[in-house]
């Protein structure tokens, strides 16, 4: 035989095993994961595992009691935090594979970008939040960068002295700190936060960059694109950053989600620094939101689903289930306010028990989703009959 046709064999033979292999694969599991107002503490979740895990999601978001602030400027000691770490030792997971313990970044004790002994205690304490995550064997941290309190991401703030540049850079540093801490005991860990760069969808298109600048000076939390600049930097090969695009709580259209993903994957990289796009490109991560009160009329605030009917309200849902799935690249977080999935109705307020049909209309979405199966419907009309209804009625 010819060198050039065992070459050519050879080949054949290669590509038919890849056809094989890529035959073979699995699609990504996409996973569901809960949070709000119901989110729970380790003492509980330790206790009512097993009946919380009958709800049809893949892992929470929960919470640490009194140390759970990432800009926390007091020393935190390992034996106040004992008992929570031998608590989330003792939680038996089952089927609630992906589990996040919270932190919030609201600046309550003046938290100053500049202070080094502050940084030495908040990267101490971030140790120690990094053993609480592998005492509970979580996945991972989801940070809330939404500042309840002082607003750590202003500028000029306490820094009228300095130019932006400056504060810039020293947050982009503390934002490396900060996730070189949480890596202490996870070397390969998820951090799920409410919203990165994609916050600033409406500037990214800018091709100048003065003027891009220009603009993100005039916008809130001026400073954060710099910190999660910072937060890549430092990340570890394994550690994965997922962008929970909170905007999509307002969504009502599929196309809005192929839109954000868009936004996420590719359009965001303007606030990336060069030297940094192929580290964002391969651990960075497109989620999804998903706020149940918006699309199920829970909200004291009239949305467009106040001009629904029941049953269109739960089609609006499972709509956003699906494609809140379709386009995430594995994660999906589902918001609620005015409910509660792990109490029984005769232990909560009447108008925070669960909404009939809620559980049914994500595990159809879920269920088709998994399954390679449309959705089956669309919703356009819906939502523009009640867009009508709510104008007519100002």
């Amino acid at each position: 035989m010819s060198a050039k046709r065992l070459l050519s064999g050879l080949l054949a033979t290669a590509c038919l095993l890849t056809a094989a292999d890529l035959a073979a694969q699995q699609r990504i599991r996409k996973k569901i994961v809960e949070y709000g107002w119901d989110v729970p503490y380790p003492e509980f979740v330790r206790d009512n595992i097993r009946q919380m895990e009958k709800r049809p999601f893949d892992g929470i978001i929960f919470r640490t009691k009194g140390f759970d602030h990432a800009f926390d400027t007091r020393p935190w000691k390992q034996t106040d935090l004992k008992p929570q770490l031998d608590t989330l030792s003792q939680i038996r997971w089952g089927r609630f594979t992906d589990n996040f313990l919270t932190l919030y970044s609201a600046s309550k004790w003046n938290m100053d970008w500049f202070d080094d002994e502050q940084w030495i205690t908040i990267v101490e304490n971030m140790k120690l939040f990094s053993l609480a995550v592998r005492s509970g064997r979580c996945i991972g941290v989801c940070f809330d960068p939404e500042p309840y309190g002082t607003d750590p991401w202003v500028y000029p703030g306490a820094h009228k002295d300095k130019s932006f540049d400056e504060v810039a850079e020293q947050v982009r540093r503390r934002g490396s700190q900060l996730v070189t801490a949480l890596q202490e005991h996870v070397p390969q860990l998820k951090i799920l936060s409410f919203f990165q760069f994609g916050l600033f969808g409406d500037i990214l298109d800018e091709p100048d960059p003065g003027i891009r600048r220009k603009k993100l000076l005039k916008k809130w939390m001026v400073l954060l694109p710099a910190f999660y600049v910072g937060i890549l930097e430092g990340a570890a090969p394994g550690t994965i950053l997922i962008d929970g695009n909170e905007s999509a709580y307002y969504y009502e259209s599929h196309h809005d989600y192929f839109h954000a993903y868009h936004l996420i994957r590719q359009r965001a990289q303007s606030l990336v620094p060069e030297s940094l796009r192929k580290k964002y490109n391969a651990q960075v991560q497109a989620g999804m939101a998903l706020y149940i009160d918006q699309t199920l009329a829970k909200r004291t605030t009239q949305t467009t689903s106040h001009f629904m009917s029941p049953e269109q309200q739960l089609k609006f849902f499972e709509h956003n289930v699906y494609y809140a799935l379709t386009t995430s690249d594995e994660y999906v977080w589902c918001y609620s306010e005015r409910m509660n999935w792990w109490l029984p109705p005769e232990k909560v307020q009447k108008d925070r028990v669960l909404p009939p049909g809620v559980e049914e209309a994500l595990v159809s979405a879920k269920q088709k989703y998994e399954r390679g199966k449309p959705l089956g419907y669309g919703i356009d009309d819906i939502v523009r009959a009640a867009r009508e209804k709510r104008t007519n009625k100002k």
